[in-house]
């Protein structure tokens, strides 16, 4: 059973495990509103949709770099995070792609 202290210090504003996921899972559900904005725009418009992709590249870049400035751990879990998302992506995109020359 947990004491008063135990359950403060774990949700307390020190505690770096909170923020970390706190960091992830935010990170997580913003970079797929991103891809799938991306994929809506690429299928309109192809000019559009990339250089929405190199604007997403860019700031992927520059977001990599200062998380791993902060810790490499959060860093390679984020770069392993934009590794998945882009390959699920990359299959939604392709299957929306041949389904719509089929038509």
């Amino acid at each position: 059973m947990m004491n008063q202290e135990s359950l403060s210090n774990l949700i307390s504003i020190n505690n770096d495990v909170l923020w970390g996921v706190i960091l992830l899972m935010g990170h997580l559900i913003s970079t797929t509103l991103a891809l799938a904005i991306f994929s809506s725009i690429l299928l309109q418009n192809k000019k559009k949709g990339l250089l929405f992709l190199i604007l997403l590249i860019v700031m992927g870049v520059l977001t990599l770099y200062r998380v791993m400035s902060y810790s490499i751990t959060f860093g390679i879990i984020i770069g392993f995070m934009y590794i998945i998302l882009c390959f699920v992506t990359f299959i939604s995109l392709i299957r929306k792609m041949t389904r719509e020359n089929q038509l």
